[in-house]
């Protein structure tokens, strides 16, 4: 029996090195016999290093266990409460017959020999990395023996220390020419005497100092060995006779690597941010890995060290599912993210892991050997590639997401993986080809062209609008041009002569945002041709452009004449604004701000108006004494998030360093000291929730900053844009609230991008490869992570890369044959150094340049360039793209332009949902969702048709604050700030979703009650309850209505009392009841009713009740926390996620409870509906999607959730502002749940 043998290049030695060091105490804890248990007499550690084979030699018995095997069975067996003669055959088996897979005291592997390349000079001497391991409870020298040696394979020396501080099972230390034996320590074993130490953990914390103490000193010895000063240095493997010499500098001590496990972990965090102990000079410490850390004795006090290394933590998921642990984890690493620059640290969760899955445990139970074996190689490759620096990059190659969490009904657990790719859309199909020239020559760009010809039923009508209005001959631009397209869709139902008139408009330039042609269509429905030209001008804001000062006039005068309580009337006041004015118009942002600023001058700051609020109906003040004058405190400015943290902390324009004092120059008299950001989507998808981030960060700061913001679409892959895209992005911008400044594209540079590649070759910076992808592959190192190489094209002359370079340009290489590639620095760490790939062959046309290139510049090589032309002052971007800002800068640098400056923020994650394209794609094809604007996605024009307001996403993203780490998000937090944004907005309505009829008996036919309190709702003899309000059956607990019992109206007259009921005879259903009125006509007033229930009156003149066609209540989409991580996500489908429909009562009964009979049904079986399958078909593109639709109509039902109107609804009245309330011909009312109410005590006991 044998540990598997190490994976890497090179055969593993291992020598046991110690040495005695002058005794000395550490902390006051006293074993039972009263002597010290922290005293530090001698090093040990066992020494994993690259091996020199020789002839006939084998791998020697290495013992696994500790001897004397006794003494480690009594620790063991303190350490797991079982008896060591329960242990004795487990541990006499391993003892006696595991083998580890090392050649003891083998000659070391000279450096020179192993890494240095052929012909380099031998005066580099390379030198082996150092790493020291510190091993966790009941662990030792030899516990972590696979995970040492698989470094050690890999080219490191790896010195394991054996922690002589009780938390091993057993150390023999020796002592004045003699052996103690020290076990296990547990707390119990401890005399503190009378002054315990003020910490959770004693015994624990002392021990961390230390183990501290102990790591320091076997560097400070091992160091001196590497430097030829070994006479203090003992070798218990290789005796007397052992070579010391061949250490002398073979390794490199001027750059250190800390790992552990567990308590291990603890020892290198407790290292890595605090001063070293006295005596000792502080370690040179570059990485730290810590492998399933317990962080619980380590001070939670921050600690701010001089010196941050690089950090790593790879967690178990046991670990990571403790909570609070896990919290803590989290928050150092953000706290070491943000504190200093150029430390990145990165936290990891191995699925399935568990804790002692780190140590040899994993390999060694022959139960658990193909389990552990797998394990232990992620572990390796993780942590081989933090050592090198390659970490994201080998975080690209595995399937990874962030850690999420589902509840299980026994134990909480971690799940999932990746999912298949979508089919594109293949534009070269028959037929096609017709259509996608017709519309390049309405002026529509080659993806936008080739995304109108998707559906047959909209290339129809756009062709048809097209032919009818002459529209190849008018020379239209990109903008107007989609204006006509969205027209031909959205425009179905009105009259040829209609379509025409807004073509027109469009064509002349009247008609000039997506909002325009949206309120020209609402306007032409209910106005047939003729047209006049005023009228429609009024309705559709023809030539109506607002400042944002006349925004605030507006505002201005509104407040000045009419009467408002404070800041919660604010979502009123604007609305009212919209409908009364002009600001429909205006950009939501200036609406927004104009209305923020005219109530914090009118009513000051919006949290100190909320606390004299709160002060006022505490108590009233006492009144003050003639001649007293109360003092006032200014209130503090609102703080804004623009003002905090990360973005508080960046640049000012100007302040980022560059290579020449006059490009700063330059930049500054260019922009005149402004911020300028930029929004830079690619083309390929719709925005998700978590886009909404990176859109309030880049938009937001620019503006609070009186800066500006680009919407830059970076369309430098052909082959996967779609003109949907370049459309739903813009609109979903503007919907959000901002307006971009410019809006441009990254094929508005190629040419000047095109001239700086060959300036960039001319400058021996660029060199024209030939090599495949597996030859880079290979030269970066490849898989086993070898010595990077320079490939064979890297030192071609100058003009030969010039002469190719212009080759490719002219179509003289076909894909892969040639690229341009940047001469960076191959020997940096960093993977983006390493000869990126500028410029590569593409047979695909360009949607707005057409065939006219045949290479097109990388993300690499364009982002930071076109930011450069574009004079960004702040490059904002995720934390993805932490490692890509030295390439950003070095390209910069190396052709001498101006450097904007990158900074990185932490992505927005939200649970339960998937944001991947081809995820979402799947979805639709397979009739799992509706569209990509289904409610039950997060994309944002699917919560746009939910009805979630954009001012409630932007306070969703607000209230998170912008800091350097990855923020995951529970849907329940989101949807609270959407409800108290709702509880603050929209207007009240009694609801009731299915409706019971109630007829009360004791009072006229004619009875109506016009007016209650302070509202216009009318009551009625009949009125409608809803249906879960009645029970047949009485019980104790149950306080709404049931036979004989007694129920409040919410904000009726009267109660009422049950009297009778009527049932369906086919069904036993209640159909009806009769009641009766308590308003002391029939006798004694009963007793104020325990519960209040919603109603809603008949009474036709006042158009109550509006009856709905359709409610659809939605539920998750998902069963899980993280479906997007499993390997068929579609199985983790909620089959209960399709919104239940409800169908008020419309004409005969009979027809209300066939239709529900056929919902019923149709859930049961999982068939989609008819009705859906025509939205479905039907589904607008979202370039058609206008900044004012149905779903501005929300409101609260009162008791019931937060609704709004569907876009596929269709009233009269929403068209004609002439138009008397009530219903109109051919009205569709379809109502989409936002989110829901509170829970209602009330209904929770019943």
């Amino acid at each position: 029996m044998r540990l598997a043998p190490p994976t890497g290049p090179y055969p593993v030695g291992l020598s046991t090195f110690s040495h005695a060091v002058p005794s000395k105490t550490y902390g006051r804890s006293k074993v039972q016999s009263g002597e010290h248990a922290l005293v530090m007499e001698e090093i040990l550690y066992n020494v994993h290093y690259p091996c020199r084979m020789e002839p006939g030699r084998s791998t020697g018995f290495v013992p696994w266990l500790v001897r004397p095997l006794a003494d480690t069975l009594v620790g063991f067996a303190k350490f797991t409460g079982i008896q060591a003669w329960v242990l004795w055959p487990l541990a006499y088996l391993y003892a006696q017959f595991l083998k580890l897979p090392f050649f003891p005291d083998a000659p070391l592997l000279d450096p020179v020999e192993a890494l240095a390349a052929p012909g380099e000079p031998k005066d580099k001497h390379p030198k082996w990395p150092l790493v020291i391991f510190s091993h966790g409870l009941a662990g030792g020298r030899a516990m972590y023996s696979h995970f040492c040696a698989e470094l050690a394979s890999e080219g490191y020396i790896v010195l394991a220390v054996e922690h002589r501080d009780g938390t091993g099972p057993s150390v023999r230390i020796r002592s004045n020419g003699t052996f103690r034996t020290l076990h296990y320590l547990r707390v119990g074993d401890i005399v503190w005497g009378e002054n315990i130490p003020d910490h959770p953990l004693p015994l624990r914390s002392e021990q961390l100092v230390f183990r501290s103490a102990e790591v320091h000193e076997t560097f400070r010895t091992f160091s001196h060995l590497i430097r030829g000063i070994s006479k203090d240095l003992v070798c218990e493997t290789g005796g007397p006779a052992y070579d010391f010499s061949q250490w002398v500098d073979k390794v490199d001590i001027n750059r250190l690597i800390l790992a552990g496990h567990s308590f291990g972990a603890s020892t290198t965090f407790t290292i890595i941010r605090n001063p070293p102990p006295s005596s000792y000079a502080p370690l040179p410490i570059s990485h730290a890995l810590l492998l399933d850390p317990w962080l619980d004795p380590v001070p939670s006090t921050p600690v701010k060290p001089s010196h941050k290394p690089q950090l790593a933590i790879i967690n178990s998921e046991v670990a990571t599912l403790m909570k609070d642990h896990f919290r803590r984890l989290r928050d150092t690493v953000v706290d070491w993210n943000e504190d200093e620059k150029n430390t990145p640290a990165t936290l990891m969760t191995i699925v399935r892991a568990r804790h002692g899955d780190f140590s040899d445990l994993s390999v060694l139970f022959p139960i658990r050997v193909r389990r552990g074996i797998k394990l232990a190689k992620v572990i390796r490759t993780l942590s081989l590639a933090f050592l090198r620096d390659t970490l994201y990059e080998e975080l690209d190659k595995v399937p990874r997401r962030d850690s999420q969490v589902i509840e299980g009904k026994r134990s909480r657990r971690l799940t999932g993986k990746f999912a298949e790719m979508a089919p594109k859309f293949d534009p070269a199909a028959a037929g096609v080809a017709p259509l996608i020239a017709t519309f390049k020559s309405l002026g529509l760009s080659e993806s936008k062209a080739v995304e109108a010809a998707r559906s047959p039923k909209n290339a129809a009508a756009l062709k048809a609008l097209i032919d009818q209005a002459d529209l190849t001959t008018r020379n239209l631009d990109d903008k107007r041009a989609s204006l006509i397209a969205s027209l031909s869709i959205s425009a179905a139902k009105l009259q040829d002569e209609a379509k025409l008139y807004a073509a027109g408009a469009i064509v002349d330039g009247r008609l000039k945002s997506a909002e325009q042609v949206s309120a020209a269509i609402k306007y032409l429905e209910s106005h047939p041709p003729p047209v006049n030209d005023t009228q429609f001008g009024d309705a559709c804001g023809v030539g109506i452009e607002l400042t944002p000062g006349e925004v605030y006039a507006v505002f201005q005068s509104l407040l000045s004449v009419q009467p408002v309580e404070g800041w919660s009337a604010l979502p009123n006041v604007i609305n009212a604004a919209k409908a009364a004015t002009k600001l429909r118009w205006a950009s939501p942002l200036d609406v927004k701000n104009a209305a923020d600023r005219v109530f914090t001058e009118k009513f000051g700051p919006r949290d100190t108006s909320k606390t004299k609020a709160k002060e006022t109906k505490k108590a009233s003040p006492a009144p003050a004494k003639s001649g007293d004058q109360p003092e006032v405190a200014e209130p503090a400015p609102e703080r804004s998030v623009f003002e905090e943290g990360f973005l508080a902390r960046l640049h000012k324009p100007g302040e980022n360093p560059q290579i020449k004092p006059e490009l700063r120059d330059r930049h500054l008299t260019t922009t005149g000291g402004k911020v300028f950001t930029r929004f830079p989507p690619e083309p390929n998808g719709f925005l998700h929730i978590g886009h909404s981030k990176a859109i309030f960060v880049d938009f937001g700061y620019a503006a609070h900053l009186n800066g500006h913001c680009y919407l830059r679409y970076d369309d430098t892959n052909p082959e996967a844009e779609e003109a949907r895209y370049f459309e739903s992005i813009l609109e979903t911008i503007r919907w959000l609230g901002f307006e971009p400044y410019r809006i441009t594209y990254s094929s508005d540079y190629f040419s000047e991008l095109y001239d700086l590649a060959v300036e960039l070759i001319k400058r021996d910076k660029a060199y024209i490869c030939h090599c495949t992808g597996e030859e880079i592959n290979a030269h970066r190192g490849g898989e086993t992570h070898a010595e990077r190489t320079a490939c064979a094209h890297r030192s071609r002359p100058i003009s030969e890369s010039l002469i190719e370079f212009q080759a490719m340009k002219d179509g003289q290489y076909h894909p892969g044959e040639a690229i341009l590639r940047m001469k960076q620095d191959l020997a940096d760490g960093n993977p983006q150094m390493w000869d990126l790939i500028a410029y590569r062959v593409l047979d695909a046309p360009h949607h707005r340049t057409g065939t006219k290139w045949r290479i097109y510049p990388t993300y690499d090589f364009t982002h930071c360039l076109v930011d450069s032309f574009e004079n960004i002052s702040h490059s904002l971007c995720t934390t993805e793209f932490i490692t890509a800002r030295q390439s950003y800068e070095w390209l910069c640098d190396a052709l001498e332009v101006y450097k904007p400056r990158q900074s990185e923020f932490g992505r927005l994650n939200l649970q339960g949902t998937v944001t991947s394209k081809r995820k979402i794609q799947k979805l639709v094809k397979d009739k799992y969702v509706l569209d990509w604007d289904d409610p039950r996605l997060y994309t944002l024009v699917a919560l746009r048709r939910r009805g979630v307001p954009p001012e409630a996403i932007l306070a969703f993203v607000g209230s998170l604050g912008v800091s350097t780490a990855t923020t995951n998000i529970q849907v329940p937090r989101f949807e609270q700030v959407v409800r108290q944004y709702l509880e603050n907005s929209a207007p009240r309505l009694l609801m009731v979703l299915k409706p019971l009829k109630v007829v009360l008996e004791n009072v006229p036919e004619d009875y109506v009650v016009m007016h209650l309190a302070n509202r216009s709702v009318p009551f009625s003899r009949t009125l409608y309850i809803d249906a879960d309000d009645f029970r047949i059956q009485d019980s104790k607990d149950y306080f709404r209505l049931a036979p004989g019992k007694t129920v409040g109206l919410f904000q009726g007259p009267h109660s009422i009392t049950c009297i009778s009921y009527k049932t369906d005879p086919s069904t036993g259903e209640v159909i009806e009841l009769s009641c009766r009125l308590e308003d002391g006509s029939s006798g004694p007033v009963p007793p104020k009713p325990k519960a209040f229930i919603q109603w809603v009156a008949e009474h036709a003149p006042s158009g109550s009740p509006v009856r709905v066609d359709e409610t659809r209540i939605f539920h998750p989409l998902f069963k899980s926390d993280n479906p997007a991580a499993l390997d068929n996500f579609l199985s983790d489908v909620n089959a209960d996620s399709p919104p239940n429909h409800f169908w008020c009562l419309r004409g005969a009964l009979r027809d209300a409870r066939s239709r529900t009979e056929r919902a019923l049904k149709e859930e049961e079986n999982g068939e989609i509906p008819a009705s859906r399958e025509d939205v479905k078909d039907d589904t607008p593109r979202p370039s058609a999607e206008q900044l004012i639709g149905n779903e501005c109509v929300r409101f609260q039902g009162l008791r019931v959730a937060y609704f709004s109107l569907d876009k596929d609804t269709k009233l009269g009245c929403l068209g004609d502002a002439k138009a008397s309330p009530g219903p109109s011909p051919g009205d569709k009312i379809i109502l989409n749940r936002i989110v829901t109410l509170k829970e209602d005590a009330s209904k929770k006991t019943a």
